[in-house]
């Protein structure tokens, strides 16, 4: 009987090669080896080479100032020297205190100066620095050399008058107009229009900028109010001749009936609406008022340049009328 046979032993793998081992680097030196061949020769191929690179720059760089200087010239000569260019006048479109002959001069423009060359937003800031001045449009016509400027003023609605600023209604050059928007600005020549504006009186008003917006409450106030009552003259109501602002709460405004009437900076619309209806009472009844004070809420102060028709009218108990002149009523 055959004995049987030996399990075969597991065949061991062969070791790795040597080969593919990455060594452990402990350390080195690294060298810079340079293999650039120096010869005289080869020093003198690369300067020859050199010399072609610089004449070809140099041809390039004349050829480029050729051309632009000959571009030059071309300008010049086609456009900015061009009389078809040139300008020949300014026409001016405003309306306000403000002069054309002061617009043109503040232009800076001349006669026969080329219209393409004239810096349009240089010119357009110098227009906008003057204190009366608002918008400004500007239109240049090639055909006719013409420079057009339409100018926006700033429309007077009184004089701002405070001595303490040396600002004085109704003269020339010391004298300070406002809009509605409370820009001030200043009066180089009155005018006729002018001279019937009203007039805000404000003696502690503490700013005078020309051009800039004034911003306080008692002089907005007191344009509101004069906005308000120019709208009632115009329905047949006495005119406004002056408003002065008397303390930070109260304003009295002057008529050319001779009524003094005081207001409150604070609810017009509410004084407003009460003088409204005392003007009407005082139409029917052909009252002459000479004082109205509307700060009051109750019982308003009023009197009369002479006795007023209180006919029909019932008075409070208790409260007594005057008829002396001038008459009070409450």
């Amino acid at each position: 009987m055959p004995a049987p046979k030996k399990a075969s032993a597991p065949v061991p793998k062969p070791p790795r090669s040597a080969a593919k081992k990455q060594p452990l680097k402990e350390g080195g030196v690294t060298m810079d080896v340079c293999l650039k061949v120096d010869s005289p020769k080869i020093r003198q191929m690369e300067k020859k080479a050199a010399q072609r690179r610089g004449f070809k720059w140099a041809l390039g760089l004349i050829t480029i100032i050729c051309f632009l200087a000959l571009l030059k010239i071309t300008v010049q000569e086609a456009i900015l020297k061009n009389p078809q260019f040139a300008l020949r006048d300014v026409a001016v479109q405003t309306s306000g205190p403000l002069t054309v002959e002061k617009i043109v001069r503040a232009t800076l423009l001349t006669r026969g100066e080329n219209l393409l060359s004239i810096n349009m937003r240089a010119l357009h800031t110098r227009l906008r620095q003057l204190p009366q001045v608002k918008d400004v449009a500007i239109k240049r016509d090639f055909d006719a050399g013409l420079m057009t400027l339409r100018i926006t003023q700033r429309q007077p609605v009184a004089w701002l008058d405070c001595p303490k600023l040396g600002m004085i209604a109704g003269r020339p050059e010391v004298g300070y107009l406002v809009d509605d928007e409370a820009v001030p600005f200043p009066c180089d020549a009155v005018t006729e229009p002018m001279v019937a504006l009203p007039v805000i009186r404000y003696p502690e008003l503490s700013q005078k900028t020309s051009g800039t917006p004034i911003e306080d409450l008692q002089l907005t106030a007191a344009l509101k109010l004069l906005k308000e009552l120019e709208q009632r003259f115009e329905l047949g109501h006495p005119q406004l001749r002056s408003i002065e602002v008397q303390t930070p709460y109260s304003m009295v405004a002057h008529f050319t009936d001779k009524a003094v009437i005081t207001f409150g900076v604070d609810d017009l619309d509410v004084q407003l609406a009460r003088l409204d209806r005392v003007r009407i009472e005082a139409r029917a009844r052909n009252w002459e008022i000479e004082t109205l004070n509307l700060l009051a809420r109750q019982n308003v102060p009023i009197t009369f340049r002479k006795p007023p028709d209180l006919a029909g009218l019932q008075p409070d108990p208790g409260k007594t009328v005057s008829l002396s002149k001038p008459t009070s009523v409450r």
